[in-house]
């Protein structure tokens, strides 16, 4: 039974990693993206109207929405991958303490 229950430890945790490492490749795409749409800013159009002003078209609307969803995708990414990545550590620690105690115990029974 205790087999059991640390398989399915270890295969939430690798889950839980394996979903933060793919949160994360996503806003590294997202955060690349949105450095070559800030990289093009350069490249404003400017529109001649009746009244001879120049009305100047902008898309900053396009890079706050990307910082927007990139963000929160960066930071939900992380904490699955670092907590993922601790569950798995101290799971594996808390066993290798178990098996010191029985360890012990057997040196004491003998």
């Amino acid at each position: 039974m205790q087999w059991a229950a640390r398989q399915y430890f270890h295969h939430r945790s690798a889950l839980m990693q394996s979903w933060g490492a793919v949160l994360l490749l996503v806003a590294c795409a997202l955060w690349v993206w949105l450095g070559f749409l800030l990289a093009g800013q350069q490249d404003m159009y400017c529109y001649r109207t009746m009244s001879g002003s120049c009305e100047v078209e902008s898309g900053l609307p396009k890079q706050l929405t990307v910082l927007g969803i990139s963000a929160p995708l960066s930071v939900v990414g992380a904490g699955l991958l670092v907590a993922g990545t601790v569950r798995r550590q101290t799971s594996a620690h808390v066993f290798e303490v178990i098996e010191m105690q029985k360890s012990e115990e057997r040196n004491r029974q003998k």
